[in-house]
C-alpha cells in the first residue's frame, strides 16, 4: 500500500498542478503543464478520474447528476463548458490537465486555503486540519507542514488515503475524512482479518461507535457517505467495490429490492431484534411491507424551522409553524430579505408543495402537478439549500425560515445555541424512517449482520441519537440518552403533530422522473 501511495504522490506533486505564483506548504503550483498526461478517461467506462472531475465540476455548479466515474453526456457537456469559461480547447475526455485546470480554478475561487470550499460537508478548524496532516503522516501520507492550512499538498495526500481505503476521492478534509484517519491510525487497522464497508448519509453517526465496534469484534469499518437515495442506487447500480451495509430512507427500500440491489436480511442472527419498537417497526411496512429487506435506524420529520430573532424581524407576528411561510409567493417574499429556503432534496420537499397546492394524499401525476405549479411560483423567492449546508446555513443566519429534516434542525439549534425553532407544520407535514439494509452484493454478510445487531443495542443507538438529534426506534435506548434530546419536540413530536404528518410516499419510476423534471426546473 505505501509504495502505490509514494508512487502515486510523486506523480501528482511531480505534475504541473496549476498556474499562478500561489504557493501553500512549501508547495509552488507549477508554471506549466504537464509533458505528457496519464491515459484519458474515455466515454462508456467507469473511471476515478471521471468521478473527480463530476464532483469538481458539480463543486462548481456545472453539473447536478450524482458522479457516477461515467463519462455521461451531462458529464461532456460540463467539461465543454468549463474549457469555454475559461478559454481551454473544447476536449471529450477527462485528462490531467483538465483536472489541473478545474482544481485552480476551484483553488482561486473557493477560498480553498483556508480549508473552506462551498457546497460540501466543512472542516474549517486548524486545529482539526493539523490533526488530519498529523493523521496521514502517521499512516504513510505526506500531507506536508503540519500548519492547519489546507493546500494542495494535504489534497494530494487526503485523495491518496481516500484511494487506499477505497472510499470516495475528493481530496477534502471533511468531518467523515477526519473520522476514518482517527479510526485508521487507532482502530484495528489493515491487520483485521475481516472488513466491513458502510455507506451513509453525512453526519450520521456517533464516531466512537464505529471504532468501538472495530475492538470488539475485530473487524475493520470502512465508512463511506452518500448525497441522496438516486446517488445511494446509482452506486449499488454502478457496480465498484461493493458496500456490506446502506441506510436509505425507507420509501426507496422497494424500488432498491425491485432492482435486485437489496439482499433479505437473516433476522434470525440478529439478538437484538427484541429491541426494536413495534410501533416504529410497523410503520416501516408502510414501505417494506414483509419487513423482509429493512430495520429502522432513525426517524424524523420533513417541516419548517426557522430563526425566531430574524423572522421577527422580517414578518412581525406571523406564525410560523404552517407551509404558507415557505410555499406561499406573497409570503415568502417577506422573509426573502433574511433568506428562505427548500433543502435539496426534491423526493421531500415535492410531496410538501404538493400538500400545499392542495393535495392531502399523493396520487403521482395530479400530485406532481400541483407541486410543480407551487414551485414554479416561488421562483428567484426561494432558495434551494445543499443537504450538507443545511444545519450551518440555519445554524449561522443565512437563512431565517425553510423546509427540512427535523435532525437538521436539532443539528442547528445546537450549533446556534437555541436561536433555531422546529415544528411539524400546522397544515401538515411528512414523517419518514431511514432503514439499514444490506446490498445484495455485499461480500461481507456475516460482518454486515453483526454491525446491524451492534447497532440495536440501547447504548449504542442512545449515542448515536445524542449526537445527530433523531430520534431511534429502540425500545430500551431512552434512558441513555440525553434529556436535552428525548425531550426536545423537533425529535420527538406531541402525538398530535404526528397526526399531521403523512408517511413519505413510495415513489414510482414514473413519480422519480417526474419528480425530477419539477425539480430541475425549479432549482435552476
Amino acid at each position: 500500500m505505501k509504495l502505490h501511495t509514494i508512487a502515486l504522490l510523486t506523480a501528482l506533486l511531480g505534475s504541473a498542478w496549476m498556474s499562478g505564483s500561489v504557493q501553500a506548504q512549501g508547495f509552488v503550483f507549477g508554471t506549466g503543464e504537464a509533458k505528457t498526461d496519464a491515459a484519458p478517461a474515455v466515454a462508456g467506462a467507469r473511471n476515478a478520474k471521471v468521478e473527480t472531475a463530476q464532483r469538481l465540476l458539480a463543486r462548481m455548479g456545472l453539473l447536478r447528476e450524482a458522479p457516477s466515474g461515467v463519462l455521461t453526456p451531462a458529464t461532456l457537456e460540463a467539461i465543454r463548458g468549463f474549457s469555454a469559461q475559461h478559454g481551454l480547447a473544447p476536449s471529450n475526455q477527462v485528462t490531467d490537465s483538465l483536472l489541473n485546470s478545474i482544481r485552480r480554478v476551484i483553488w482561486q475561487t473557493q477560498n480553498w486555503s483556508g480549508g473552506n470550499y462551498k457546497g460540501r460537508e466543512k472542516l474549517v478548524d486548524a486545529q482539526g486540519l493539523r490533526e488530519a496532516q498529523i493523521l496521514l503522516g502517521k499512516l504513510g501520507f505526506n500531507a506536508g507542514p503540519l500548519d492547519g492550512t489546507f493546500g494542495p499538498q494535504t489534497q494530494v495526500a487526503t485523495e491518496a488515503f481516500q484511494e487506499s481505503q477505497n472510499t470516495t476521492v475528493d481530496g477534502l478534509i471533511t468531518a467523515t475524512v477526519l473520522m476514518n484517519l482517527r479510526r485508521a491510525v487507532n482502530g484495528v487497522g489493515p491487520s483485521a482479518k475481516e472488513t466491513v464497508r458502510i455507506l451513509n448519509w453525512s453526519d450520521y453517526i456517533e464516531p466512537s461507535v464505529l471504532l468501538d465496534f472495530e475492538k470488539e469484534y475485530n473487524i475493520r469499518v470502512v465508512y463511506d457517505i452518500f448525497a441522496s437515495n438516486d446517488d445511494l442506487q446509482a452506486r449499488l447500480g454502478a457496480g465498484g467495490a461493493p458496500y456490506d451495509v446502506v441506510f436509505p430512507t425507507a420509501n426507496a427500500v422497494p424500488a432498491l429490492a425491485a432492482k435486485g440491489l437489496l439482499s433479505k436480511l437473516d433476522k434470525s442472527s440478529l439478538k437484538n431484534l427484541g429491541n426494536i419498537d413495534p410501533r416504529v417497526d410497523a410503520t416501516l411496512r408502510a414501505w417494506d411491507k414483509e419487513g423482509a429487506y429493512s430495520l429502522p435506524y432513525m426517524w424524523y420529520t420533513v417541516g419548517i424551522a426557522w430563526n425566531p430573532k430574524l423572522t421577527a424581524k422580517a414578518f412581525p407576528g406571523q406564525a410560523m409553524d404552517s407551509l404558507v411561510n415557505v410555499f406561499d409567493p406573497e409570503t415568502a417574499r417577506r422573509f426573502q430579505s433574511c433568506g428562505v429556503g427548500v433543502v435539496d432534496s426534491a423526493s421531500d420537499v415535492v410531496p410538501l408543495a404538493a400538500m400545499a397546492g392542495g393535495q392531502g394524499k399523493w396520487d403521482s401525476k395530479n400530485s406532481i402537478a400541483a407541486a410543480g405549479k407551487v414551485l414554479d411560483r416561488l421562483s428567484g423567492i426561494v432558495k434551494v439549500i445543499p443537504t450538507d449546508q443545511f444545519v450551518e446555513s440555519l445554524a449561522s443566519g443565512k437563512i431565517c425560515v425553510a423546509i427540512g429534516f427535523s435532525g437538521d434542525a436539532v443539528q442547528a439549534q445546537t450549533k446556534s445555541r437555541g436561536n433555531v425553532d422546529y415544528r411539524v407544520p400546522s397544515d401538515g407535514g411528512l414523517l419518514a424512517i431511514d432503514a439499514m439494509a444490506i446490498p445484495a452484493t455485499a461480500t461481507n454478510k456475516r460482518e454486515a449482520h453483526l454491525f446491524i445487531d451492534y447497532i440495536m443495542r440501547p447504548q449504542v443507538i442512545a449515542k448515536i441519537s445524542n449526537t445527530v438529534g433523531y430520534a431511534n426506534a429502540n425500545l430500551k435506548a431512552g434512558e441513555f440518552m440525553n434529556d436535552s434530546v428525548k425531550s426536545n419536540p423537533a425529535v420527538v413530536p406531541t402525538t398530535a403533530a404526528l397526526s399531521r404528518s403523512s408517511p413519505i410516499p413510495i415513489l414510482t419510476e414514473q413519480d422519480r422522473q417526474g419528480i425530477a423534471s419539477v425539480w430541475a426546473k425549479f432549482a435552476k
